[in-house]
């Protein structure tokens, strides 16, 4: 019965690490229509944090949201441990991706 619900904590962590990663990313792709594009990461990696936080009690999260501006991609990377009832810590890594958004006004005369 405890593997059960250790195992039910794993996958919620999981499940909650992907959704901050998700929530993250979607911050991070509107980054393509500032000046200064890179400004964005940090308060994506913040919210993302936060996010897994206080959403899934996921322990020592880190995120890190990255900006290519060649591919037009962005990625954010959510770690994070999982204190399990019978003790102990299982560590979760989820990585999200997306397009970089950039709007681009009506170029025709």
């Amino acid at each position: 019965m405890f593997t059960i619900i250790q195992a039910g904590l794993y996958f919620y962590a999981r499940n909650t690490a992907q959704s901050a990663a998700r929530e993250g990313v979607s911050y991070l792709r509107l980054a393509g229509n500032n000046s200064d594009p890179t400004s964005f990461r940090s308060g994506a990696e913040r919210l993302t944090s936060s996010y897994a936080t206080k959403l899934g009690r996921l322990k020592n999260v880190t995120a890190v949201g990255t900006i290519d501006e060649r591919t037009g991609r962005v990625t954010m990377t959510v770690v994070g441990d999982v204190v399990l009832p019978l003790g102990g810590n299982v560590s979760v890594t989820q990585t999200s991706q997306a397009t970089l958004e950039q709007f681009r006004g009506d170029l025709r005369n």
